[in-house]
């Protein structure tokens, strides 16, 4: 569960920022799109999360940025144990900034247990990192400034034997030493290995269908079915394309792209040695004059690019981990998702999280739109956050729960597009105006 998300030096963002899914005291859809975690894990008086936020913003806003800064820290957590330089992306628009450290936090709960985990870097090197957590009392697991190391329950000479490369964070490699507090460690590692973020141009893989006994493909068929798509059925279709042991079929592989891109019609996916790739045959009744059913017409999802619309393939291709999440109480991040499809789509998916019946394990979903619609569709004030960006190019990340005199009875897309909320593209300025 996600409780905080904090950064500030990162894109489009230049002071601190936070995205909070601590629920305030407004009882709106409380149980519905809230829930508690216990006074064991935060206070009495902060224990309720709500389980989805949408983010609205005017192009180049900034809301993409808010889900690229999260998709940076957790990529750098994933990937930082193989000592890959990885820079960050600090504003662009002031001097000297990218000589300032970058900053990102998250206040999680993984197994029953609250963690505090961030890092603050500069140009991929880490300056500072800090792990704590909370069972009965806030205690510190880990804190690292520059070269300096401190383990709670580990000996000085003990820590001195520990060498962490400086583009390298402790919490990526702490398990590789025999340290009391490799517990907590692995939890919040798992915590970040199960976050989905999912953007248009990186679509998940479908083979997500052929898990859990087909249980999300099942699942996927019935609400095709309700959004009227018109697909009776489905089944995945996995064709391995190289090794990558192989230097002949990768060669092969590239020569054959150069000549025809369509060769990689689909996902790509590698598992162990092997590169698949991953398309969807989706049948369609046929029917006569006297309409009847008599026959089947397959099209496979990306090789017959076109003959489904792009709507249908982003829902296909985000459904599979929208059902994954649900089903599991992980926590996704998803772009613009409202792109190419229809309001009541994504009306009916955003419901799915802020339910009692398809959410019991409080999966939560942070996530990007443009229809403004869906600010007035069953969500608290809590759940509405909007970006604006200022003359210097600034990113501000804002609630509609911290703004004075707002209603929950109010209609929020009105006085959104009146611009009571954020700034708004202003189409009527004359040349020159400010």
């Amino acid at each position: 569960m996600l409780i905080d998300f904090r950064f500030c030096n990162s894109r489009s963002f230049y002071e601190e920022t936070e995205l909070s899914m601590r629920a305030t005291d407004d009882d709106t859809f409380s149980e519905l799109n809230t829930f508690n975690v216990g006074e064991k894990i935060l206070p009495e008086d902060d224990n309720e999360l709500i389980k989805s936020a949408v983010i609205f913003g005017g192009n180049a806003s900034g809301k993409t940025n808010v889900l690229k800064a999260f998709a940076y820290m957790s990529n750098f957590v994933r990937l930082s144990s193989a000592h890959v330089l990885m820079p960050n992306e600090s504003f662009a628009f002031k001097t000297d900034a990218d000589k300032e450290n970058s900053f990102y936090e998250v206040e999680i709960i993984q197994n029953g247990i609250y963690y505090k985990y961030g890092f603050k870097l500069n140009n991929g090197i880490v300056k500072h990192e800090w792990l704590y957590k909370r069972e009965e009392t806030l205690a510190k697991v880990f804190e690292r400034k520059n070269e300096k190391l401190e383990i709670d329950g580990v000996s000085e000479e003990s820590i001195n034997l520990i060498k962490v490369p400086d583009n390298t964070l402790f919490l990526s490699i702490g398990n590789n030493f025999n340290l009391s507090v490799n517990k907590y460690l692995s939890e919040v590692m798992n915590w970040f290995l199960n976050v989905l973020i999912v953007f248009e141009n990186s679509y998940n893989s479908l083979d997500i269908y052929n898990m859990e006994n087909y249980k999300y493909k099942i699942q996927a068929l019935e609400i095709l079915n309700k959004a009227d798509i018109g697909i009776t059925d489905f089944e995945i279709i996995k064709d391995k394309i190289a090794t990558s042991s192989d230097r002949d079929s990768l060669t092969k592989l590239n020569i054959k792209l150069q000549s025809d891109p369509s060769v990689i019609a689909g996902q790509l996916k590698a598992e162990l040695e092997s590169l698949y790739k991953i398309d969807m045959k989706t049948y369609f009744n046929v029917f006569d004059n006297e309409d009847n059913i008599v026959d089947k017409k397959e099209v496979m999802l990306f090789k017959d690019n076109g003959f489904n619309s792009e709507g249908t393939v982003r829902l296909i291709c985000y459904l599979g981990w929208i059902l994954a999440a649900l089903d599991q109480g992980r926590v996704v991040f998803i772009d613009e998702i409202d792109s190419k499809l229809h309001f009541l789509v994504v009306d009916y998916l955003l419901k799915l999280f802020n339910s009692i019946e398809h959410n019991p394990k409080n999966a939560q979903i942070i996530c990007t739109a443009h229809n403004v619609l869906l600010m007035d569709e069953n969500f608290r004030r809590d759940q509405i956050y909007f970006t604006s960006k200022d003359h210097r190019g600034r990113s501000s990340l804002v609630s509609l729960a911290d703004y004075t005199g707002v209603s929950k009875n109010d209609l929020f897309s009105k006085k959104y597009l009146a611009g009571f909320y954020a700034s708004l593209p202003n189409f009527s300025r004359e040349k020159g105006e400010e």
